[in-house]
Order: structure tokens, then sequence, then C-alpha cells
């Protein structure tokens, strides 16, 4: 991918050292699946919606089964070689047929053998061979009074019994209606220049500022932590991304740099650096060092300082201001997807781009050739 390429990798997962699925928006929604042990390795799904998640796993023919989640709440099942399939949740979306108030999907993970998805408003699915439906809506954590709804995020666990979700809360605006005499004592004082004045009638009927605000959940709907409630800095952050390293090690990071670690049973420790004010989106563990994606950046965090990570990306990918999507490691591979420079893996020594070939991206795609022998 060239920096200046109006495609932007959306979503993307790695299933074992040289497989993985790549999503990408621009003029059409293209799933792309690699499987370096193929002769011909890549090979594409083309879906009619918005993709925003993906989940998946090897099959026992181990080739890959990719589960890809529409904002609209369509589930495809994509084998591959094998006919796709298709599941709708009824009543998610905004522009489906079925839609009702429940607004978009968000997210979806592969925990055992059920496939979990959710969604803006409280929503939480689970999804089986045998069936699809919400999962113990009862529990589920509802907008509190002055929260306008609760946006379900990513999830992850290591059994659906023991399941961890950040959750944004929304607040509910403090912004009032402007009464007819302040709005037409506004409208005078624009028309006779005196800006100020009018400026400040409308900043007194916006009430306090509020931000949106991050918490962590365990599956049963007890809140877990709320993320830089003030050991740092003054407002809550929201969370990115979930990676469970054991039972007993799970750790989170998000906005304004927290990282937290810990567990349900234990709590949670804030771990995060003072000064550290930077968005981190992704989390994960390679061989016995743990690498984070920031804004700009990859990172080594040894538990207490972050540190660039060394070697650093092609030069070219550097100058042109990294993109970072999500990290993830597979065996003793460490994948880095980037929104703007494509599909890079790490072995411990060096770094290799895994390059797209641009037919991939043509409506009329109909394979590549054979690697040479």
């Amino acid at each position: 991918m060239k920096p200046f390429d109006p495609l932007r990798l959306d979503c993307a997962i790695a299933l074992a050292k040289d497989t993985f699925c790549v999503v990408f928006s621009g003029k059409d929604y293209e799933d792309l699946v690699y499987e370096g042990q193929l002769e011909q390795p890549w090979s594409r799904s083309d879906v009619p919606r918005k993709i925003d998640s993906l989940a998946g796993r090897m099959g026992e023919d181990g080739r890959p089964v990719i589960y890809a989640l529409s904002d609209e709440g369509d589930v495809y099942t994509l084998p591959a070689g094998k006919a796709s399939s298709h599941r709708k949740i009824a009543g998610a979306g905004v522009y489906s047929d079925d839609a009702t108030d429940l607004g978009y999907v968000n997210s979806t993970a592969l925990i055992g053998d059920a496939l979990f998805v959710t969604g803006y408003h409280s929503q939480l699915y689970r999804l089986t061979n045998s069936g699809l439906g919400w999962f113990h809506k009862e529990k589920l954590p509802q907008a509190p009074e002055t929260y306008d709804y609760l946006v379900f995020g990513d999830l992850n666990g290591p059994t659906d019994g023991d399941l961890y979700m950040n959750v944004t809360y929304s607040p509910t605006s403090t912004t009032r209606e402007l009464t007819e005499e302040e709005d037409e004592e506004m409208g005078r004082l624009f028309l006779a220049g005196r800006n100020e004045e009018a400026v400040a009638i409308r900043r007194a009927a916006d009430g306090p500022s509020r931000v949106l605000e991050g918490r962590l959940y365990h599956w049963d709907g007890r809140i877990i932590a709320k993320p830089r409630s003030g050991k740092y800095y003054p407002e809550p952050a929201t969370l990115s991304d979930i990676f469970i390293e054991s039972a007993e090690k799970v750790w989170a990071v998000g906005g304004n740099g927290v990282i937290l670690c810990g567990n349900a049973e234990h709590g949670f420790q804030d771990v995060s650096l003072k000064g550290n004010n930077e968005k981190l989106h992704s989390i994960t563990k390679f061989k016995d060092r743990m690498v984070i994606a920031s804004d700009y950046a990859l990172h080594w965090f040894d538990g207490h300082l972050l540190s660039r990570l060394k070697p650093i990306l092609d030069p070219s990918i550097n100058r042109n201001i990294p993109n970072p999507l999500k990290v993830q490691a597979v065996d003793d591979v460490r994948y880095y997807f980037d929104s703007k420079h494509g599909v890079h893996t790490f072995d411990g020594d060096r770094w290799t781009e895994i390059e797209i070939p641009p037919e991939l991206l043509e409506r009329d795609f109909r394979g590549l050739p054979s690697k040479p022998r």
C-alpha cells in the first residue's frame, strides 16, 4: 500500500503464522484471506455491507474459517474453499428492514465455539451453530440516569463464563434550548456587532462539558475498573483493546495512555505512565514481552516503562506516519496491521512486508498466478 492510497485497512485478524484476513474499505468492501502455504495464497470475498469486525479459527482441514460482522448485524461465515453463509441479528442496525431502535452493532469475538457480538445500545449476543440470541440480557448493564446509552465494545475472555468487555458511557447532553427571549436577544446583539455578548448567551445554555467515560466489565455486569479516574488526569479514559494473557492476567489499553492489568477476582491495577496521554490502540504478547501500539508507533512494555520497539518498521512507513490498527502475535510471529501501510510481520529479528497485489482490489479479480516453483 502507498500512503496516498484511498483504500484503508479497516479490520484484521491473524489465525496462524502464515494465515490472516484483512478488510479494506474505499470503493467497496473486500474481505481478503492470505494462506501462505498455498501456491495461490490470496482469496477474496465481497460483501454488500460495511464490515466492522472479524473473528475466526482454523478449520479441521487446516483452512481458515472467517466470521465477518457488518455494522447492520449481518454475520457472514466464510470458510476457505467452501460455500459461505449469512445470518442476521434481528432488530440490529439502522438501515436494515428489521431495524428497531438498537442501532449499529460494533464488534465480534470467538470464545470457544460461540461467537459473541456487541452493540452500541447495551447489546450483547451469542451465536452458535444451533441458535442466536441475547447473552444474559437481564444482567447486561443499562445506561444510568444522566447517560444516554452504553456502547459495548471489544470483548475477550478465556471462556464464555469468564468474559471481559469494554463499555463506553455516553453522557446526556447538558445543553438546553434557548428561550424565545434569549434567542431574540442573541440575534439583536449579533446585528449590533456585539458578538461576544451574543456568544455568551449561547454558552450559558450549553451547561458543563462532559466527556465519554470508559469502564471494564466482567460478564455478570459488575464494573471492574474505571480507567484513569483521577490518577493522573481528571477525566476517565475510554478503552480500545483487551488482551487475555492468562485467566489470572488480563490487560486493557485505551485513551490517555491508560494501561490496566489484573482480573475480575482480585481487581485491576492502573500501571499507566505519568505524562503519557497518547491513545493506545492495541496490546499483545510476543514471546516474553508485551507490545503496545500507540497513535504513532509500536512499543515494548516491561510493566513499568514504554520503550520504542526495535528494530523499527521500514523507514518509509515512519516518514509517512504509522497508523497502527492492531498488533497480534501468533506462534512465533508478530503481526502489525496498519490502516494506511498494510500488513507486516516480525520474527524477532527483522520485519517483512506482505505485499497486497493491486489486482486483488479490482472488481473483476479472478485469482493470482501460482507461486513460482
